[in-house]
């Protein structure tokens, strides 16, 4: 059982820096020496600080109802609580808006000159409105006196201050992953934390001996002081001061250290100071030397990148000595660090340049700060190096170049690079031959040339026929291996001078230059035709492949690249409409039934869009009782512009075109809507047939889609059946059971078509779910005279019911058909004898008139089988007779 996570409710900033500010506060009071209302150290300050640079302005209300809260705990009336808490907000406010504008609230600990801002903004400035606000409430209320007022605002302004250095940098650097990288062992951790205990004990536990109390003993803070900013991270130094000022506070309060001595204003102000200085010191050093760190770092990775760099890099000063190279460096020249270290560039000088190439240099060096170009140095052996030379400048502040970067590269290794990103770009990686883009740019150039002078060209679009068959059973490996062969063969076919290129798949096209005729072009086909003749052996397999050729001529058949491709594309697939294996000459009647395949796709697309194909209907008969048991539903169309086109022909085009699958969606929703008007009508018991191609069958949203439409017609009392071609169910034998299988899960049923025509086996249909064969028509044309036709159809009827199959016959024509397939036990008819394909509509008056009856409408139900009620022949039919 899957249970509901449920994610924890998040506190809001504002109101944990509230609670935090109050806590803080109430803290800091336990130690106001001075009037009872002064802090030496208010921590809350620091607080308020740090939630404001975290989080934004989102933070003040948590402040303001926290300041609030803790005046008001002092019997402070409600005035005096306002006055004080807007001095809090003003000292938040502008130390944080200072800290926008001049600085950058996430690098205030990673930068000495932004923690240097902080000290100024925050620390100094900020403070000063709070003690100056909130000391002239409490003089003008009475609270403290006009003698205490100046010295009231210095502590309380250095009580911020101090507040604000010990907790800001703790909450920033514990909010910050960027400020914890030094990982020390817990043994070390563990003395700093047992020393700082023991100073802190000695100093303000009472343990320092009266005599002692005088003399400055908070020196011993110093080492420790070294010792975390040299050894630990922000997060720890931070921690050791927070308990260090705890430490003294408490016993400052109790009358214990060094700063107990004395008035208690005075003791004050010394612990203030004393803290202050020293907080301010060790988070500074400690954010300078983390800098330091990190540039060292910076500097550590640049010197092992250029040590371990592929590239020769050198460093010389403005004199052109060297002061450093690298490994590669040393390597490439051969001379040893020893004697590069220095001595001049020029060492590698190979005096192939004269003086203008090194004037040329050095001008682009001083008006560029660099250059680069080939330059041809020389190793210790004197052998000749071509490299790639980069030179950059380095400047002084003033801007003088004072040192030089030079860095080469191997000129013969970026030319292999090169070259190798050329062949990717212009030749195909299986056949090494020149790919499409490679190709338009050569027949461009042919093209350009034979026109200059005049000249003949050829261009062979060559395709190998049914190489589909070979990546269908021997896999995509075996194709490629064939491919390869197959260009080795056809290189052999043609001159140096011209090209051979693969175009993509199995297609490949042929440049013939400076060819004198025709013949010379008919000339290289008949090669490559009869190159592939022999067998191809592939591992244990020996294959035979064939190629079909188009030919087209420059000038003769077209003048620009898009028309010599376009006609000898035209003229291969001629040569593949006559069978393969041969080779056409473009002619421009080759054109037209392209062209008129173009014109038949762009008005069908427009007539899918606008349901404009219409839906003709032929009856189905049970022969035993005469009744209509179902209809062929036939997709017909009239183009108002091109007339009446021929299904043959728009089905065609639409497989070729991929609007089979549009025009099919279409086809199963007319039929579909018109068996559920025939339900509401009263007519039932009617099975549509709507024919499917293989295409649609592959498509992988193509059930779903059937699906969705059949199942508006379940309760109408008429079904849909889909028709499949014996040849569509015999091509991918496990793909079509398992589609077959999801259909009739749906309660679909399924007619083979032409059945007798394709291959099937007994062995694979009775593992079909199909529910009916549909004997071919060229079976049936000739019964029952023809002895052969009479054996298959008789051989398919017995077949069918022995799996438990109906049987229908198309195409009947005449009564001896008719009643030749009733004696043998046939189920079901359609043909001419009674109806060609009609409207819905006068199949709807047929019915209806009593000239068809359906089994629906027979009458009761009787134990004997039915008379056969012969159906009247439709008004069409009639006619046509």
């Amino acid at each position: 059982m899957i249970q509901e996570v449920t994610r924890p409710t998040r506190i809001p900033p504002w109101l944990i820096y509230g609670l935090l500010y109050f806590a803080a506060a109430q803290i800091s009071m336990q130690f106001a020496f001075f009037e009872g209302k002064v802090s030496p150290i208010w921590f809350a300050s620091g607080i308020a600080f740090a939630g404001i640079l975290l989080h934004g302005y989102k933070v003040l209300p948590g402040i303001l109802l926290g300041s609030i809260a803790t005046t008001l705990l002092t019997n402070d009336t409600w005035v005096v609580s306002a006055g004080i808490t807007t001095g809090v907000l003003l000292e938040t406010t502008i130390g944080y808006w200072l800290i926008l504008q001049f600085s950058d609230p996430r690098k205030l600990l990673t930068r000495p000159l932004c923690f240097t801002q902080f000290l100024l903004f925050c620390v100094a400035i900020a403070p000063l409105f709070s003690a100056i606000v909130g000391n002239l409430m409490l003089w003008s209320y009475g609270i403290i006196t006009s003698d205490a007022l100046a010295r009231s605002i210095a502590i309380w302004w250095v009580g911020d201050s101090v507040g604000i250095l010990i907790i800001t940098p703790l909450l920033l650097a514990w909010r910050s992953s960027e400020l914890n990288s030094l990982n020390r062992t817990p043994l070390e951790i563990m003395g700093i934390g047992v020393t700082t205990l023991l100073v802190c004990g000695l100093l303000f536990g009472g343990y320092l001996p009266t005599e002692m109390q005088h003399y400055p003993v908070t020196f011993l803070f110093a080492p420790l002081m070294v010792w975390g900013v040299l050894r630990f991270s922000l997060r720890t130094i931070t921690i050791i001061m927070l308990f260090i000022t705890v430490s003294a506070l408490i016993g400052t309060s109790l009358g214990n250290g060094p700063f107990a001595i004395g008035e208690n204003s005075s003791a004050i102000i010394f612990l203030q100071l004393y803290f202050g200085t020293i907080c301010a010191t060790v988070c500074a050093g400690k954010v300078i030397l983390d800098e330091r760190q990190h540039t060292q770092a910076q500097l550590k990775l640049a010197a092992k990148v250029i040590e371990n760099s592929p590239d020769a890099i050198v460093v010389t000063d403005n004199k052109g000595r060297i002061i450093s190279a690298n490994p590669a460096f040393v390597k490439n020249t051969g001379f040893s660090m020893g004697e590069l270290i220095g001595n001049s560039i020029s060492l590698v000088e190979s005096g192939y340049h004269d003086a203008r190439f090194f004037t040329d240099m050095w001008n682009q060096i001083n008006q560029k700060g660099e250059w680069q170009g080939e330059i041809w140095n020389r190793d210790k052996s004197g052998t000749i190096l071509p490299e790639w030379l980069n030179i950059i400048a380095l400047e002084t502040a003033n801007g003088t170049p004072n040192h030089f970067i030079g860095i080469y590269s191997d000129v013969a290794r970026q030319r292999q690079v090169m070259d190798r990103i050329h062949r990717l770009a212009y030749y195909d990686i299986l056949t090494r031959l020149p790919n499409r883009q490679l190709f338009n740019d050569r027949l461009e150039q042919a093209i350009k040339y034979a026109g200059r002078n005049n000249r003949l060209l050829g261009l062979l679009f060559i395709d190998l026929d049914r190489f589909k068959n070979i990546n269908d059973t021997l896999g995509h490996s075996a194709g490629d291996k064939v491919l390869s062969l197959s260009a080795t063969r056809m290189l052999e076919c043609v001159r140096q001078t011209d090209t051979l290129a693969r175009l993509g798949g199995d297609e490949f096209t042929i440049i013939l230059q400076d060819i004198n005729e025709e013949f010379d072009a008919v000339l290289v086909a008949e090669k490559i035709l009869h190159t592939f003749k022999s067998p191809m052996r592939l591992d244990a397999h020996e294959l035979y492949l064939t190629p079909s050729v188009g030919i087209a001529l420059f000038p003769d058949n077209g003048s620009t690249v898009d028309d010599l491709i376009k006609f000898a594309d035209t003229a291969m697939y001629r040569a593949k409409e006559l069978g393969g294996n041969n080779y056409q000459l473009f002619d421009s009647n080759m054109s037209e039934p392209f062209r008129w395949n173009m014109e038949v796709e762009t008005a069908l697309r427009r007539a899918i869009e606008k349901d404009s194909i219409q839906l003709l209907y032929q009856p189905q008969f049970d022969l035993h009782t005469g009744a209509i048991v179902g209809l062929e539903g036939l997709a017909r169309w009239n183009d108002p512009e091109m007339g009446v086109i021929s299904p043959g022909t728009f089905i065609r085009v639409a497989e070729n075109t991929g609007l089979i699958h549009q025009l099919g969606e279409r086809v199963l929703k007319i039929a579909t809507q018109q068996a559920i008007r025939w339900g509401s009508q009263g007519i039932r018991g009617l099975r549509i047939a709507v024919n499917v191609s293989t295409l649609q069958l592959k498509q992988q949203e193509f059930f779903d889609k059937v699906k969705a439409i059949t199942g508006r017609c379940q309760h109408s009392g008429n079904s849909i059946e889909l028709e499949i071609t014996e040849t569509s169910l015999m091509e991918n034998a496990e793909f079509m059971e398992e589609v077959l299988g999801r259909f009739a899960d749906i309660g679909l049923e399924v007619a083979v078509d032409d059945f007798g025509t394709g291959y099937s086996s007994l062995s694979y249909l009775k593992r079909l779910p199909i529910d009916l064969l549909k004997i071919d028509q060229s079976f049936v044309k000739d019964l029952p005279s023809n002895a052969n036709d009479t054996a298959i159809c008789r051989a398919i009827i017995a077949m069918a019911h022995s799996l438990n199959l109906r049987v229908l016959a198309e195409g009947v024509e005449t009564e001896e058909q008719m009643q030749f397939l009733r004696k043998e036990n046939c189920d079901e008819m359609q043909g001419f004898l009674y109806s060609k394909p009609i409207s819905a509509d006068e199949i709807t008056e047929m019915i209806r008139q009593g000239f068809w009856h359906t089994n629906t409408t027979q009458g009761s139900i009787s134990t004997e089988p039915p008379a056969f009620q012969e159906p009247k022949r439709s008004p069409a039919k009639a006619n046509k007779e």
